[in-house]
């Protein structure tokens, strides 16, 4: 019977650090999409003098007041967003802290992440920006769950290196991250800063939560070596 529970409790984590790993690679792949849907797919059959692909206006991160969908990239996106929080909430079950408010912490970014992905989906359903497009709300959300990443860093690290550097790349998925892919990290790479959303801004953040999902992977691998 020990050696039963001993097996089980080193194989827990694996599978679900495994499981998690899916979930935050299957985000990844439908952020990933969603941005081809619109710097590629959209920019390409591109035929409006009003505006330009690049006008905040299709932002599909967070749609706000005006807002228009560019096919169904606010759809994939919001469903990634969605399965980024499962994605957290795996990591939370496969990893759990030691430290009693970890939960809660868990519960922030999951949040935060299931938050993000719901708006995203119901406007895109929906045609229009849905109730929870308030910016300062969804701001503050954001800053709380970047500094619940930082501190669930710090606690996945005692259990999992890889873990720990999972968490701080999902940073670049939150509110915040995404701004500063959008005026920092984008730039960078498209060698110039748009009027307004610069091109690939999306992917950069699709970027990080595959990059997360990889390190998840290295985790489960991980777990699942240790000696039982």
């Amino acid at each position: 019977m020990t050696t039963v529970a001993a097996s089980t409790a080193t194989t827990a984590p694996a599978r679900w650090s495994l499981a998690a790993a899916g979930l935050v690679l299957a985000s990844a792949a439908l952020q990933l999409l969603a941005s081809l849907e619109r710097w590629v797919v959209a920019a390409d059959a591109w035929t409006r003098t009003d505006r330009t692909i690049e006008d905040s206006l299709f932002d599909y991160f967070f749609p706000a007041d005006p807002w228009e969908n560019v096919g169904v990239s606010a759809q994939l996106y919001g469903v990634g967003g969605l399965l980024l929080a499962l994605g957290v909430v795996a990591t939370g079950r496969a990893f759990p802290p030691r430290v009693g408010g970890a939960p809660v912490l868990v519960a922030v970014v999951a949040g935060s992440f299931g938050l993000l992905g719901l708006h995203a989906l119901v406007s895109g359903l929906l045609g229009a920006p849905s109730p929870l497009q308030n910016v300062g709300f969804q701001l503050v959300v954001g800053l709380l769950s970047a500094l619940a990443l930082v501190a669930l860093a710090l606690t996945w690290a005692r259990r999992s290196w890889a873990a720990a550097i999972a968490a701080l790349l999902l940073l670049g998925a939150t509110l915040p991250g995404y701004l500063f892919s959008t005026f920092s990290i984008a730039p960078m790479i498209t060698g110039y800063q748009s009027y307004d959303t610069t091109p690939w801004s999306e992917t950069v953040v699709a970027g990080f939560t595959g990059a997360a999902g990889v390190l998840l992977l290295v985790a489960a691998a991980v777990a699942a070596r240790r000696p039982r």
